[in-house]
């Protein structure tokens, strides 16, 4: 059974490549109080005093279909028959 986010819970994990220096350091999804379940993208930043903080940037809604097709496909290929 696949994790589900919560209204108003989400989850970033670390890119696992970025392609450009301007490609998040972080990538993934929020759960919003409509229930819309959007990407999120975070970069590390540091002030000019040098404390580091985390920007963030809300994308597109995640295609729900889509997520649930992946999450049974991943499911059906850990069945070892």
């Amino acid at each position: 059974m696949a994790y589900e986010l919560r209204v108003g819970q989400g989850q970033l994990f670390r890119a696992r490549s970025k392609k450009t220096d301007r490609s998040p350091d972080m990538t993934g999804k929020l759960m919003l109080p409509n229930g819309v379940l959007v990407y999120v993208s975070g970069w590390r930043k540091q002030t000019q005093a040098g404390e580091e903080w985390i920007s963030l940037q809300l994308g597109n809604p995640v295609d729900q279909q889509q997520a649930h097709q992946s999450a049974v496909k991943d499911t059906d290929e850990q069945i070892p028959f």
